[in-house]
Parts: structure tokens; C-alpha cells; sequence
């Protein structure tokens, strides 16, 4: 499924075809409309409801591999050739602030075991997606990632996760053409529902606003990024925050 525009590091981003599979986020139709400022085609698959456009596919069962699978081979047919695959993967159980010592069994399964499983297994079929050729992968997360949140456990322990998957799949597959990086977005913006979260502070910025003056929004910023990763031969294992300048990390 090689071609001779997926392997030319010059070309322009707007032939790049982007698969989008997001569980829980909010925002999956402004991220969609900025990425497709950016890319030939856009296509969702997705848990959300009410989502409806030609080039989404929906109603995906994330708790079954097979599912899965299927419907992102659908996606593959539609698409004729996936040249990237995001996953936003924001869990609704794991925006719940409170102390990990409440937390049963049950409540550590849905709000992070097995949003680590979906994980995995959207890294393994987003590998066979790319049958071969080369392929970008960009997960996305929120960006106190860096440091942790005490009152969001299950939340900073499923985006620690994805970093870790990310880092290992990156060293795995880098000789193989496929690159895997991930962005840090603004917690707000990532998950409105974290507004009133006990999200800890930068300790050299103090309280917010952010140094650009606003956390960037799904549609601008973070689409804007998630391109340039997509045509960034160099870069892969790379951990970026975009968040306007509030975590100013390596």
C-alpha cells in the first residue's frame, strides 16, 4: 500500500489521509474540522452520539477488538490509503476527581484498565492499517501528564500509559517507517468537565493565563500540530506539550 506520495518527506500535508479514533471526547467535531484544514481527508471513528458526516464511522464496540477492527477496516476502504491515525482517548470515568483510596476494583477497571486495553488495541490495529508502508500515529492527552494529578489517579495513570505505549511502540516500529509521538493538550480543552479538577499548577508560571495568552483550541492549535507531526520524517518518541507555553518541559 506504499506509494510514492506517502514516502516523500516533502509533500504537502494536505494529501495526507488521517484516521481519527476517539473515545469520550467532547470536542471530536472541532478537532475534525481543524484537521481537515489540514489533510485530503478526515475520517472518525468514534463512541460519540449525533456525530453524523459521509466520511464518520460510529457506533464502534471499544470493548471488543473484532469491533474494532472491522470498523477501522471499513475506514481503510473508504480512505483508500491511511497515511496517519490520531487516538483521543479521554475515558468518562477517569475525569471523576477523587482520592484513590475510594476507588473500587470496579471503578479502577473502567477508568483505566480498560481504557489502556482500547489502547493497545488501536496501536495494534492501527500497525496492520498501515500493511507495511510507512504511517504516523499521534496520541493525545492532557498535559499535567508531566507531573501528575492527586485528585485525577486513574486519569494521569491511562495518559502515563499511552506515553509509555507510545515511547515502546515508537522503538519497535521506527525501522519500519512508523513514527508515534505525543501531544499534551491544555486539560480544559481536552475535557471541559475537568474545569472545576484539582489540576495542578505550573511551578514556574504559577496560575494560568498561559504564556500566548490561551491554551490552544482543538481546531487550531492542536490540528495545526498534529499536521506538522504527521509530516515530521525526524521526529518520533517525542512528547509535546500544546498548551501555550504552561508546561515548557523538553
Amino acid at each position: 500500500m506504499t506509494d510514492s506520495a506517502t514516502l516523500d518527506p516533502h509533500r504537502s500535508a494536505r494529501t495526507n489521509r488521517i484516521l481519527v479514533v476517539a473515545a469520550g471526547l467532547e470536542g471530536i467535531d472541532s478537532l475534525k474540522s481543524g484537521l481537515l484544514k489540514q489533510a485530503a481527508q478526515v475520517c472518525l471513528v468514534t463512541d460519540a452520539q449525533g456525530v453524523d458526516s459521509p466520511d464518520t464511522f460510529y457506533g464502534a464496540d471499544f470493548s471488543s477488538k473484532a469491533s474494532l477492527a472491522q470498523v477501522l477496516g471499513q475506514v481503510a476502504a473508504h480512505l483508500g490509503r491511511v497515511d496517519a491515525v490520531v487516538l483521543a482517548l479521554t475515558p468518562a470515568a477517569a475525569l471523576i476527581a477523587r482520592p484513590i483510596t475510594s476507588m473500587s476494583v470496579e471503578d479502577w477497571r473502567k477508568a483505566c484498565l480498560e481504557p489502556l486495553r482500547l489502547a493497545r488495541h488501536c496501536l495494534q490495529e492501527s500497525f496492520r492499517l498501515f500493511d507495511g508502508g510507512t504511517g504516523c500515529i499521534v496520541l493525545l492527552g492532557p498535559n499535567f501528564s508531566f507531573t501528575g494529578s492527586a485528585g485525577l489517579t486513574a486519569l494521569s495513570t491511562v495518559s502515563e500509559g499511552l506515553r509509555g505505549l507510545m515511547k515502546s511502540a515508537a522503538r519497535q516500529w521506527g525501522g519500519q517507517g512508523i513514527r508515534l509521538n505525543w501531544v499534551g493538550v491544555d486539560s480544559v480543552v481536552l475535557a471541559p468537565a475537568l474545569d472545576d479538577a484539582p489540576i495542578p499548577l505550573s511551578p514556574e508560571m504559577g496560575p494560568p493565563p498561559p504564556a500566548l495568552g490561551a491554551a490552544p483550541a482543538l481546531a487550531e492549535g492542536v490540528a495545526e500540530t498534529i499536521a506538522m507531526l504527521v509530516d515530521a520524517t525526524a521526529l518520533t518518541g517525542v512528547s509535546l506539550p500544546v498548551d501555550g507555553g504552561v508546561w515548557m518541559v523538553p
